[in-house]
């Protein structure tokens, strides 16, 4: 709240926020409004009367009448318009028919215009519809060859934990095997000492007794 006596601050005087949106800034109406014709050069001299047929007219019935360019003459700078006033109100740059024209043709371009972006709207949509479509069908696809491939790879992975089990089932039937293997190995280790014991022993006959008989042969193998 502004205290009283103290200075407002002009609203233009702040900056203007940053805008946030990515679009262009709309013209205004002054920048946006184009003329469709070009500006008429005052082919008429400015001390003329805005109507000079008036002018003349009187003239004839009043020959006494001064010149008009004599006349403007003695009429003081007080009570003449300024240079501006006279040609922005006396003097016509445009007709009626330049104003239809130019507006008639700002139509046609607003027109034009708004049915390209009514095209391009649609074609939009339809682009937008298509690519919506064509990526539902390619999400359908994936979605069917990841669910085979799910399929795939979990029939595999059972097959190969069925023979990870028999592999290990035979693994655990050799080493039962090689245990019994081992303590056979072991039991055979006592009567193979006492065949080499009789062996030694048998070595120590003299002469005659050292005959090769059956024992020997049992014996040996």
């Amino acid at each position: 709240m502004e205290l009283l006596g103290s200075t407002l601050t002009a609203t233009y005087a702040h900056p203007r926020p940053t805008p946030t949106n990515f679009l262009p800034a709309i013209s205004t109406m002054a920048s946006s409004y184009r003329d469709r014709f070009p500006h008429y050069n005052l082919t008429h001299s400015l001390s003329l009367p805005w109507r000079p047929s008036t002018y003349y007219k009187a003239a004839s019935n009043w020959p006494t009448l001064d010149p008009y360019c004599t006349r403007s003459q003695r009429v003081s700078e007080s009570t003449m318009l300024p240079f501006v006033s006279n040609r922005t109100t006396l003097f016509t740059r445009y007709t009626p028919d330049d104003w239809y024209r130019s507006n008639l043709t700002n139509f046609q371009e607003s027109n034009t215009s708004r049915h390209n972006s009514e095209r391009l709207r649609v074609d939009t949509s339809r682009l937008i519809q298509d690519k919506y479509q064509q990526t539902r069908k390619t999400q359908a696809d994936s979605t069917q060859n990841l669910g085979e491939r799910v399929n795939d790879i979990g029939f595999w992975k059972s097959e190969i934990i069925h023979e990870l089990d028999a592999m290990i089932g035979e693994t655990n039937e050799l080493t039962d095997i090689k245990k019994r293997l081992e303590r056979a190995l072991m039991e055979t280790e006592a009567p193979l000492q006492v065949a080499r014991e009789c062996l030694f022993h048998r070595e120590k006959r003299m002469g005659i007794d050292l005959v090769h008989d059956e024992v020997e042969k049992e014996l040996l193998t």
